[in-house]
């Protein structure tokens, strides 16, 4: 199978679905990921945008990642560009790709810029394509929103939390100390959580928005 994972921002492709993303891997998939938004100056330095790049190709190497596809909209400020051209440009990723199943954020997380994606994966998707469509939560923008995620889909991952948290430990300006819940105990926390409501050790959750048959 094609396994599609649209992340806004370099480190949501791990903290929503990395346990996913290497099950995938092990059962022989191509994953490839798509990440929608980029840093740009003055805000952020250089020094900062290279080093993204860096950690991005070593997460790739680290959970065998088949291509890496950079969209380049501005980071944080993706409402400043028109639904009609992201939607766009996720659609061409998707139509390149040609996924079966593809993973994108929950619609209504705290970060702006993931409800976008979400809003264009959800216009890239749509029939007559037979692709299947799964939102993620992130840590830090799901539950501080206004929605609460409820997953009707889970998968194990009881085999692959140890490889999720040394993939997101590489986003080194994303790691936080614990009770923050981006830190190592927080994924942990949350990753038990869903499997517990799965009778599971460790699960990540899904709300499967769209399958055809």
């Amino acid at each position: 199978m094609k396994i599609l994972v649209v992340g806004a921002h370099p480190d949501d492709e791990i903290l929503g679905v990395g346990g996913t993303i290497c099950r995938h891997i092990v059962n022989g998939d191509q994953v490839s990921v798509c990440i929608v938004t980029k840093a740009i100056e003055p805000r952020w330095s250089k020094q900062y945008m290279e080093q993204k790049r860096i950690e991005q190709q070593a997460v790739d190497r680290l959970l065998g990642v088949s291509m890496r596809y950079h969209l380049d909209f501005p980071t944080t400020q993706l409402n400043t560009i028109s639904q009609g051209e992201l939607n766009d440009a996720v659609n061409q990723t998707v139509d390149v790709i040609r996924p079966d199943i593809v993973y994108t954020h929950f619609g209504d997380d705290l970060n702006a810029d993931h409800g976008l994606v979400s809003r264009a994966c959800l216009v890239a998707t749509r029939p007559p394509k037979r692709i299947k469509l799964l939102c993620f939560e992130t840590l830090s923008e799901t539950e501080w929103g206004t929605t609460a995620f409820k997953p009707n889909m889970w998968i194990n991952i009881g085999e692959y939390i140890e490889k999720k948290i040394q993939a997101f430990n590489i986003y080194v300006s994303e790691v936080q100390k614990y009770p923050h819940p981006r830190s190592a105990d927080g994924i942990k926390s949350l990753a038990r959580n869903r499997g517990t409501e799965a009778c599971l050790e460790y699960a990540e959750g899904f709300v499967l928005i769209r399958e055809i048959q």
